[in-house]
């Protein structure tokens, strides 16, 4: 029988959360290698650019927000006067200013857990959230959408009488002096992103709060590769909620971790490739060309314009078929980083749809270091 390894982070009552160590050690282990292999993500400046706008987007994008790449990069340059959703505009400028705060501010407690949500949850709340919040946390009960479904039975959050006890035990967890690897320091991360969500201490914004929760204490120990989590997550739909359900359910964490540490491998073995394009191509590439390649690395099987547009408008604001060949992916032919396999029988529009793949001259395909990704 694997052995448990139960969290110092009490519940509101039954028993104690853990998780086993032995069906993770497989994915520390690649993690690790690759970590050695590529080491041009360990650093602030790689952290900077992730969270800038990539980052931000998928952490609204986990809460079911579309908003394109163009348009949070013209929020967070103050190019507004389009945009006529304030609502957008807010969500998207609170992230902004919540990372700035935890790039600038080392001590996590409940003071400055205060003044970041205050940051994150602006504009954003109702009133009955607004009239019902304590000096630092909610004092009504909570009832959480499944999967954003309406359809389904409601989860509730731990009782309001219950939350400070149980923050001040996560703050003691958060704070606590050890000697860990880079990758423990991850897996402690995700271990402080899913007891928030369980103590779920506000009436809304808490998925948003505990990630970037996560991402500041990663930063605070210096573990820049491991900030591009939520990226990850964005891609995995109603997997994320469920494993965070059976996780509460059975205070069984393993499948929760395994998660996080599978999607974080898999997102660092796409920039890798996508780095390695930039700088080999000789082209200067722009937040949209990123963009498409990553969206182009996600997929799996054949790679054509049809499924590229299907992938896109399920993560983005809608486009036709032809603006996303003008504005993505015809500029990465004419840069010759996309290669044109064949052109299918079907039309849409009148776009001819083609199979692609990327020019394998730009990067370097190690199958021991790139194990997680599928390339053809």
């Amino acid at each position: 029988m694997q052995k448990r390894n139960y969290l110092e982070l009490p519940k509101e009552n039954g028993p104690r959360f853990y998780y086993r160590s032995e069906p993770l050690q497989k994915s520390k282990d690649e993690l690790e290698e690759f970590l050695e292999w590529d080491k041009s993500m360990n650093n602030l400046a790689f952290a900077r650019k992730m969270m800038y706008s990539h980052e931000l987007k998928a952490n609204n994008l986990v809460e079911g927000y579309g908003d394109d790449l163009e348009l949070i990069e013209a929020v967070i340059k103050r190019k507004v006067d389009t945009i006529k959703d304030i609502e957008i505009k807010q969500r998207i400028l609170n992230l902004y200013h919540g990372y700035y705060y935890i790039l600038h501010h080392r001590k996590m407690d409940a003071e400055h857990l205060h003044e970041l949500y205050q940051i994150l949850s602006e504009n954003l709340l109702c009133e009955y959230d607004r009239e019902n919040m304590g000096p630092l946390y909610r004092e009504k009960a909570v009832y959480i959408l499944q999967n954003g479904r309406l359809d389904l039975d409601l989860s509730e959050g731990v009782s309001f009488s219950a939350i400070n006890e149980l923050m001040f035990h996560y703050f003691a967890f958060v704070n606590k002096t050890s000697n860990l690897s880079q990758i423990d320091e991850y897996i402690k991360s995700q271990i402080m992103h899913f007891y928030f969500v369980y103590i779920h201490p506000y009436f809304d914004v808490n998925g948003r709060t505990s990630r970037t929760m996560a991402m500041w204490y990663l930063l605070k120990k210096q573990a820049y590769p491991y900030i591009i989590f939520n990226r990850g997550i964005s891609f995995k739909g109603s997997k994320y909620d469920r494993i965070i359900k059976d996780a509460k359910e059975k205070c069984d964490i393993t499948y929760f971790l395994e998660m996080m540490l599978d999607t974080l491998k898999l997102e660092l073995e796409k920039e890798h490739i996508m780095q390695d394009i930039a700088s080999s191509s000789g082209c200067k590439l722009n937040g949209m060309d990123f963009q498409t390649l990553h969206y182009f690395l996600t997929m799996n099987g054949a790679k054509t314009l049809a499924d590229f547009g299907v992938i896109y408008n399920r993560f983005n604001d809608k486009k036709t078929t032809n603006e996303i060949y003008a504005e993505m992916i015809e500029p990465l032919i004419d840069m010759e980083i996309f290669k044109v396999i064949r052109q299918t029988k079907r039309v849409i529009g009148n776009i001819s749809n083609v199979e692609l793949e990327l020019n394998p001259t730009f990067f370097e395909n190690n199958e021991k270091y790139l194990s997680r990704i599928k390339l053809k």
